[in-house]
């Protein structure tokens, strides 16, 4: 959009940039000009972008999604070893390191399950460089699923980035984990 061509500018280099990273991504760029009513850019991304990895909890009757590039590891909780610690909530030791500790089915208010925190699954996750043990009812499994904004058809969810239509047809929501480790922090 350079009104005059210059050795660095006018050339067209960064819309280059900008077709070769689309274009790494499967996509591709239309760039339709008419002289005096302007120009269209079609910039067109592949759906699998919209594509996760994710780990399936249960928590209770509910199925809730945890993104896989959050996941550090998932432990059985081994005895009583969460504990409470006064003015730092509930905190878990794996290894040498003290982790803070939220339940899905507190934050989501899920009805119970049968199981005693001491057969729960904890799911060790990572945002903003902070770790905090997630406790799950049981980990059902790894497997892509298709992001669906959540916002857009219904409201915003404390806690909840996404939603995901399941194999069974039933919704499965996408954790938010910065706003869990967030929540342990504070």
């Amino acid at each position: 959009t350079a009104q005059t061509v210059t050795d660095v500018s006018g050339r067209g280099v960064g819309m280059d940039v900008v077709k070769k990273n689309i274009s790494s991504l499967g996509g591709h760029v239309e760039i339709e000009s008419q002289g005096g009513r302007g120009t269209t850019m079609r910039v067109r991304l592949p759906l699998t972008l919209a594509i996760m990895d994710g780990m399936s909890v249960a928590v209770g009757n509910e199925t809730y999604i945890i993104p896989l590039g959050s996941i550090i590891e998932s432990l059985q909780i081994q005895g009583e070893s969460v504990r409470s610690v006064t003015g730092a909530g509930r905190v878990v030791q794996v290894r040498s390191e003290y982790l803070p500790v939220v339940t899905l089915r507190e934050v989501f208010q899920v009805r119970s399950s049968t199981k005693a925190e001491s057969e729960l699954m904890m799911v060790i996750v990572e945002a903003d460089g902070a770790k905090t043990a997630v406790l799950v009812d049981e980990l059902l499994g790894q497997h892509q699923v298709v992001v669906k904004n959540l916002e857009a058809n219904y409201r915003k969810i404390p806690g909840v980035s996404a939603a995901t239509i399941m194999g069974d047809g039933r919704v499965g929501f996408i954790v938010d984990v910065p706003a869990l480790v967030r929540r342990a922090r504070h």
